[in-house]
């Protein structure tokens, strides 16, 4: 794609954003990219023009109108780069390189998330002279906590960098306000607090009987289900010690583990070392229909995370009204409190082992609550609600 590419907009559109994000649609690794997704959805709605450029998945580079959005997936400039900061700032050249070079139309705006995509964010808004809107998804600091490395340093100061060349900084709580103040310097006058949120209606669709009994034997059987990507900071290891301790009283759960990643097979040794193989299901990465499944049969959502700035699975947990449990950290601790879900204060298996088994064995207790988190979804984390408050900081900065 290395042809001029004009698009001729509608002049009428209120507002026209340049986004640029390193997951979209068919490549969502977690909330960054369900974020988007849905931003980009809701924002067509309220006559938003949005280019999205994004990473391509295949060997091609490509372009596509995808429910109104107009997608740009591109590769990186250098085609194997050594290391993941060399494939990012790669990423950024393209981006950069592409928009400055290949697309010429003008933006009111360009918006980034995180810094996997401020290195590209903050050249353009210098060369093109347009104010930058960063959303702060997570921080390096909070990913790793006491894990710092030589790369996380480097991640942590193009973060501070970002933070100095935007314009206004989007967070999706107020714990994740007071990181950006605290750890990395950002002046409290350019923040703004909106939440993740979801669009109800689309964890109503799911598979088809014969198909769920294919894809998920155990369907008929009472389960525990977690979601997310299996890195140690999901906390997974707490909820398998968890379910060591009480699965005997409860012999007819299920543990079922949904998600990719790298520490997937400490977990399933972990779950061999209490000889729970047959009671704990790893089901590997989900689609849609296959999430909204599982989200539909489980008997309650459990989120053991350790770090969590916002918590988009809680959401996703309350718009399917089951009772969600969570450790009282980050976000968590706002989306789940007045009862709309269940809060464990202290991050341990032991706190999580005595809520599972307070409320297995008396679940009318947790029926009113997941009905209030299913009341919460639809009136204050919809992004037909939440997508207004976004155009207003769009249009404050033009």
């Amino acid at each position: 794609m290395n042809e001029k590419k004009v698009l001729y907009l509608d002049n009428e559109a209120n507002l026209t954003i340049l986004l640029l994000t390193t997951e979209y649609r068919d490549h969502i690794i977690g909330g960054l990219g369900r974020h988007v997704t849905d931003l980009t959805s809701e924002g067509i709605k309220r006559g938003i023009t949005y280019i999205v450029v994004t990473i391509s998945k295949t060997d091609r580079e490509s372009y596509k109108v995808e429910d109104g959005v107009h997608v740009f997936r591109l590769l990186p400039w250098k085609r194997k780069p050594s290391e993941f900061l060399d494939y990012i700032r790669n990423i950024n050249f393209r981006f950069s390189q592409f928009v400055l070079q290949e697309l010429q139309l003008s933006f009111d705006l360009i918006h980034v998330h995180d810094w996997l995509t401020g290195i590209a964010g903050s050249q353009l808004k210098d060369i093109l002279k347009m104010p930058l809107l960063t959303t702060f998804h997570a921080t390096e600091i909070g990913r790793k906590q006491d894990q710092v490395t030589a790369i996380t340093k480097r991640i942590i100061d193009y973060e501070t960098k970002l933070v100095q060349a935007s314009d206004r900084i989007i967070v999706c709580s107020l714990y994740m306000k007071n990181v950006l103040i605290n750890e990395l310097g950002c002046p409290i006058e350019k923040l703004e607090v909106i939440p993740n949120g979801v669009i109800p209606k689309n964890y109503q669709a799911i598979m088809l009987n014969e198909d769920v009994r294919n894809r998920f034997p155990f369907i008929n059987s009472p389960f525990l289900f977690a979601m997310g990507r299996l890195v140690k900071e999901k906390g997974f290891q707490l909820f398998i010690h968890a379910f060591s301790e009480i699965h005997q009283e409860f012999p007819d759960f299920i543990l079922v583990i949904a998600g990719k990643g790298p520490f997937e097979s400490e977990l399933k040794q972990l779950t061999k070392k209490f000889n729970l193989e047959n009671k704990v299901i790893f089901t590997g990465f989900l689609h849609d229909l296959e999430r909204n499944t599982l989200l539909k049969h489980c008997d309650m959502l459990v989120i053991p995370s350790l770090y969590e700035p916002f918590g988009i699975i809680a959401l996703e947990g309350m718009a399917a009204a089951k009772p969600t449990v969570a450790f009282n950290i980050g976000g968590l601790g706002e989306i789940l409190a007045e009862k709309r879900g269940i809060l464990i204060n202290e991050a341990n298996s032991k706190s999580l082992a005595e809520i599972l088994r307070k409320y297995l064995s008396q679940p009318d207790q947790y029926r009113e609550i997941a009905y209030k988190g299913f009341q919460s979804v639809n009136s204050e984390y919809n992004w037909s609600l939440l997508i207004d408050e976004t155009a207003d900081v769009y249009k404050n900065m033009i």
